[in-house]
């Protein structure tokens, strides 16, 4: 579901026509009317991201390490980036018993298909969907209530993702190709921040953002990655 989804946004955005490192987001509009309502407390989850190696021929496969540091990148940036510009407070999640962490994988897992509606028809780019944009409903329910007793937030954070990576045979084919005329795609980074209300469940902003030249293994690259996220966020920086 992940990998799809990851797929049908990098597609889209990289269709567009906006400059190097401007995200996309997508926010409820009693947000941006009360900006005395966005949230000052953030828990962030531990990333869901997921890091692959590119075959030669393409072939995807699963990286653990690759993906420990990306994960570890990603969620010390946003705690940082959030800090330094002033967004909110963030904090990194304690650690959650079995039952504890079942509970928030089940509702992650929701959130990827809540997620992937918010993108397609919350922009209210469809003239159908138009009314998406200010009717923003989208909500995972209740059920990570238990969050603020735990942590003091008032909302998570949720970093979804996925990382692909050219392994030096496939880098090698690419220059290949150039020489003959042909072009054959490398890697492709799709990173999506969103925020949550532990109370309700609702949705509150999710920013979009996919790079051909990034490396989430590297830190550099991933703080340019969140700075561009945060963009989005409602209210002056």
């Amino acid at each position: 579901m992940l990998r799809t989804w990851c797929a049908a946004i990098a597609i889209t955005l990289s269709s567009l026509t906006a400059p190097a490192g401007a995200a996309m987001s997508v926010v409820k509009p009693a947000l941006t009317e009360n900006l005395d309502s966005r949230p000052g407390n953030v828990v962030v989850l531990p990333p869901r991201f997921f890091v692959y190696e590119l075959s030669a021929g393409g072939v995807p496969t699963r990286m653990g390490d690759w993906e420990a540091a990306a994960r570890s990148n990603l969620g010390a940036a946003a705690i940082r980036l959030a800090g330094e510009s002033g967004l909110f407070t963030a904090r990194a999640a304690p650690e959650f018993g079995p039952e504890e962490q079942a509970l928030i994988d089940a509702h992650l897992g929701l959130y990827e298909r809540v997620a992937q509606s918010v993108f397609v028809y919350g922009r209210g780019e469809q003239s159908t969907w138009a009314h998406k944009k200010s009717a923003f409903d989208y909500t995972l329910g209740p059920g990570l209530g238990f969050l603020r007793q735990r942590t003091g937030a008032d909302s998570a954070l949720i970093v979804l993702g996925s990382d692909f990576i050219s392994s030096e045979g496939r880098k090698a084919l690419f220059f290949a190709g150039l020489a003959m005329g042909m072009i054959m795609p490398l890697g492709q980074t799709f990173l999506a921040l969103g925020v949550v209300d532990l109370g309700s469940g609702d949705i509150q902003w999710m920013s979009f953002d996919t790079s051909s030249r990034l490396d989430t293994r590297q830190p550099e690259h991933v703080e340019e990655l969140i700075r561009a996220l945060y963009q989005g966020w409602p209210g002056a920086r």
